[in-house]
């Protein structure tokens, strides 16, 4: 079994990662946050840091309901300020 992406399958990711981008860019409660975002095989994994645990349950739930997410890895640090 070949460990490379199809041209196929490259595109699709971009695609799903596009939209997630977008998506958490449009919720008001993940909007502020630089989360980062990369997909593989429709499984995404979301990485940087975020303010809390609400933002973070927040940000995968958001990214679990957008149209060809097969599973969401959590990767998200809380790093509270002050």
């Amino acid at each position: 079994m070949s460990t490379q992406q199809s041209t196929r399958e490259a595109i699709t990711d971009g695609v799903i990662t596009a939209k997630v981008r977008a998506a958490l860019g449009e919720d008001p409660i993940t909007a502020s946050y630089d989360i980062c975002v990369q997909t593989l095989a429709g499984i995404v994994e979301l990485s940087g840091f975020v303010g809390t645990d609400i933002v973070r349950i927040e940000a995968l739930h958001v990214t679990g309901h957008v149209h060809g997410v097969l599973r969401v890895e959590d990767s998200l640090d809380v790093r509270r300020l002050g």
